[in-house]
């Protein structure tokens, strides 16, 4: 081997040992939360030993820069560090190549697009339950090419020695999943926590709650954008999310749960969420939450009768366009239920099983203005169509 070939194997071999190990600084991510006009969030989980994360940012269209640099803390002094940085300065209606790099070394580039002005069509996964899956449906799941995954709950499945430990631990340990993280780094994702990642007692007196909601901010970086000054006591995990013409909500139904079935999603939620509906403008609204709505089981918001009566009122009169409802549960298969409203118009809900049972739910929105489709599908693990129900806006309008 002439000099010249020898000195180039060992710069690839350089760079091949150096890779390998940054890999391994990174656990699990990058991970992109929900994306507005302007910024975003990145998730990781960090081994120990990692300093810095920095990100240089180009725009496709002019190649210009932005450069952020973080330092990474561990302030919960743990072996595995998950880790969420803020990037902002973006504009809106962009597409940015970010390169990622750890301890100064490039580890991977990530598209990032920026909220568009202009109407456009859409899709989103929608699951929950993260035990037993097969890895195959993670591999489907992100050949759809969606625009984001919405996750309704029960992502980790804590034993009896729940814990601040156990549950990071539990987390960890389905974040480093290689097939799911394939999925949860190929697109944006958001979330709403269940009952599993609440804790072992499902009513507000929980005294691990604020562990719980600690452990689940440290893995779901939810929208850091609020309406309101406010704290996790008044609000829960409630999210608003803006996307084209959709507004997706996801409510909390773990943090305000009353024993007596007096309250399950709390009045300061109920209220912020009909203060942020009522002339939305979206053409499509999307309630979700980790338990039925309108289906006849033992965690349904129908148990909170007076809480359940005064949620449709409040619908019926907030001048929507088109609305829907999203829920989990423990059934095997997707379940569509419709509520007739006092003036005689239809309420749907679509109520998704977890990944346990193979299959995997998706809307699909399209079509020109005034006349827009919603489309809800469902497919089993080896992604082939098991279920379609299609909507033009004027029939799921509520006025």
């Amino acid at each position: 081997m002439t000099h010249r070939y020898k000195l180039l194997f060992l710069i690839i071999i350089f760079f091949s040992i150096n890779l390998f190990a940054q890999s391994n600084k990174i656990l699990s991510g990058p991970m992109v939360s929900y994306v507005d006009a302007y910024s975003t969030q990145v998730w990781f989980l960090l081994e120990s030993e990692v300093k810095k994360i920095d990100f240089e940012i180009r725009n496709y269209e002019d190649d210009k820069l932005l450069q952020f640099s973080f330092n990474v803390t561990n302030k919960h002094n743990l072996d595995e560090i998950p880790f969420t940085v803020l990037l902002d300065k973006l504009q809106p209606n962009k597409e940015y190549m970010a390169s990622v790099f750890v301890d100064d070394v490039l580890f991977q580039e990530i598209d990032i697009f920026t909220q568009r002005p202009h109407l456009d069509n859409m899709q989103f996964l929608i699951s929950s339950g993260l035990n037993k899956q097969p890895n195959d449906i993670f591999h489907n799941m992100k050949k759809t090419n969606s625009d984001l995954v919405v996750w309704l709950g029960n992502h980790v499945y804590p034993d009896t020695t729940f814990s601040f430990n156990n549950m990071i631990n539990e987390y960890a340990k389905v974040r480093k999943n290689d097939n799911y993280n394939d999925l949860i780094t190929s697109t944006p994702q958001i979330a709403t926590w269940g009952g599993l990642d609440y804790g072992l007692d499902r009513d507000a007196s929980w005294v691990l709650k604020d562990s719980a909601h600690i452990v689940f901010e440290l893995f779901w970086p939810n929208s850091l954008q609020k309406t309101y000054n406010y704290t996790f006591f008044d609000y829960g995990t409630y999210q608003k999310y803006t996307y084209s013409d959709v507004d997706i909500f996801l409510l909390d139904a773990q943090t305000f749960q009353s024993k007596t079935e007096s309250d399950l999603y709390g009045d300061k939620q109920i209220e912020r969420l009909f203060q942020e509906i009522h002339n939305n403008g979206a053409t499509f609204t999307i309630i979700a939450s980790s338990v039925p709505f309108t289906f006849d089981t033992e965690d349904s918001f129908l148990n909170y009768q007076k809480q359940f009566d005064y949620f449709l009122y409040r619908l019926e009169i907030s001048q929507l366009n088109s609305v829907l409802l999203l829920s989990s549960s423990k059934h095997k298969d997707v379940q569509m239920n419709q509520l007739s409203l006092s003036n005689n118009k239809m309420l749907y809900e679509f109520n998704v099983p977890s990944l346990e049972s193979n299959f995997y739910s998706l809307i699909n929105i399209h079509g020109e203005k005034g006349s827009r489709y919603l489309s809800f599908e469902t497919y089993n693990q080896n992604g082939n169509l098991m279920y379609k129900k299609k909507f033009n806006e004027t029939e799921l309008q509520l006025n």
